[in-house]
């Protein structure tokens, strides 16, 4: 790991998510003070039973994200390797890899689904570390606080969601030499995705939450079911061509209900269609 450090010493990589010498030895200092062992042979905290429970299904929509688009998958790397997502506290929600790394993790570390990499529990690695700056990190060899880590590289990236705060880690480990360069590009696609997947799930769901809020102030207004559909959609800014495709009906005929819902309810713009089935006006 030596090697490889000196070679990506100074270069775009290293700086770009390397830490310096100053937050290493802030980490170092923050895994002293939280009391972990550097030469402990398992990570301290692992949930399990009904608190682990708790937690994955806090992180449904992630898990199912990841289970449909099966980024994480043995496919994802050609070599021997962990690839691990964590909740915002470092807790492993999901782990996958060749099964001679996640043996060796799980015998050597007690590393698995639940398992804590925080400062408190693990020391410096790099989940902690980017949980710590908030960024990407890589973390090579010695920089690992526990003994046993040190002949791992581990990157972490973090996962935003919808709102731009961070929702996850993916977080990669290998026990080979191999150069971060080359892992780190594959490893943001594959949190480029997720994130991805995980704004649009988020949007997905607001849609529905504004759906039934309409659906609610319509049902007391005195159109009827079709005109309170064509009224949904046009508050929910669709145009006369894709409120004809969803409900089923021309353009011509979109257009005949927009002026009908405005007239029974006494409106002239969608402004005043919007204010009057919200209740302002």
């Amino acid at each position: 790991m030596g090697v490889f450090a000196d070679k990506i010493k100074g270069d775009f990589f290293s700086n770009a998510i390397g830490v310096s010498s100053e937050e290493m030895e802030r980490f170092e200092q923050k895994s002293i003070h939280n009391g972990v062992q550097k030469d402990t042979m398992r990570v301290r905290f692992r949930l399990s039973g009904k608190m682990l429970e708790r937690l994955l299904t806090k992180c449904q929509t992630l898990m199912d994200i990841i289970r449909k688009e099966d980024l994480l998958g043995a496919q994802a790397f050609y070599f021997p390797c962990i690839l691990m997502v964590t909740d915002t506290n470092g807790v492993i929600i999901y782990i996958t890899g060749d099964e001679v790394s996640i043996s060796n993790a799980e015998q050597m570390n007690n590393i698995g689904v639940g398992t804590s990499l925080s400062f408190s529990s693990a020391g410096t690695n790099a989940v902690s570390a980017a949980i710590e700056l908030q960024r990407a990190v890589v973390i090579c060899g010695e920089q690992h606080y526990l003994t046993t880590m040190r002949d791992w590289i581990t990157l972490s990236i973090p996962i935003r969601n919808s709102e731009n705060h961070i929702a996850a880690y993916l977080a990669f480990s290998s026990f080979h030499n191999i150069p971060g360069p080359i892992i780190y590009p594959c490893l943001e696609s594959i949190s480029a995705r997720l994130e991805y997947q995980l704004k649009k799930a988020e949007a997905q769901g607001k849609v529905w939450f504004v759906e039934e809020i309409l659906e609610e102030r319509l049902r007391h207004l005195p159109l009827t079911p079709r005109e309170k559909e064509v009224a949904m959609y046009w508050i929910l800014d669709y145009d006369y061509k894709q409120i004809s495709k969803v409900v089923g009906i021309s353009e011509n005929t979109v257009r005949v209900y927009v002026t009908r819902i405005n007239n029974k309810l006494r409106v002239n713009s969608k402004a005043s269609l919007i204010l009057r089935v919200l209740g302002a006006i």
